[in-house]
């Protein structure tokens, strides 16, 4: 599987961690990431590991992964229905970033410096610390109310809305918008009697 076989469309580590079940034809759900080597393919491709970082989960880090993206997935459903994450979510992403060594490093940029934070070592516990991190930022920036559910049926992608009226309905134009305007094209056409 190569990295463009993993859906980055949430703009958000949390919600892509989430995304890594998408929907299969006919219904349920897939897991993209339900083996140690899919896991790493896919910490990989985030970019939140680096090609050459040690990475090999073990099956208690897989476990615990597919546990935390279960409560993390509970934590966004009570996003999307306008309420607080439930207290099991918040207690997993305190206990993940509790677990999750952060290293400083100053650097230079441009006529300046910054200070930047990375995570320590490669491994699902660091990860996971990445992904509750990322939804734990979501969460303070006043913004969780910009996480969208793609409103293409059939469709369980989530996103975080960045555009700038907060009107974002798909989880990508390309694919789940470009299908939902092709079908009202289609529909319009068959209303007034034209071929589409």
């Amino acid at each position: 599987m190569a990295a463009l076989d993993f859906p980055f469309l949430g703009n958000a580590l949390w919600v892509d961690f989430l995304n890594t079940q998408p929907a299969l034809p006919g219904g349920g759900r897939g897991d993209l990431i339900d083996r140690p080597e899919a896991l790493g393919r896919w910490a990989r491709a985030t970019g939140e590991i680096g090609p050459h970082d040690p990475f090999e989960p073990d099956q208690a880090e897989m476990q615990e992964t597919l546990r935390f993206r279960a409560v993390l997935r509970e934590g966004a459903e009570s996003l999307l229905a306008g309420r607080a994450p439930p207290k099991t979510t918040v207690s997993a992403i305190n206990e993940k970033l509790a677990r999750s060594p952060v290293v400083s490093t100053l650097v230079e940029k441009g006529a300046g410096w910054e200070l930047a934070s990375r995570f320590a070592v490669g491994t699902a516990t660091v990860l996971l610390g990445k992904v509750a991190a990322d939804f734990a930022h979501t969460l303070v920036s006043g913004r969780p109310d910009r996480l969208r559910r793609c409103e293409h049926p059939g469709c369980v992608m989530l996103f975080i809305d960045t555009s700038k009226n907060g009107k974002r309905r798909w989880c990508s134009m390309e694919t789940c918008g470009n299908r939902e305007k092709a079908a009202s094209h289609r529909a319009r056409a068959r209303r007034s009697g034209t071929p589409a």
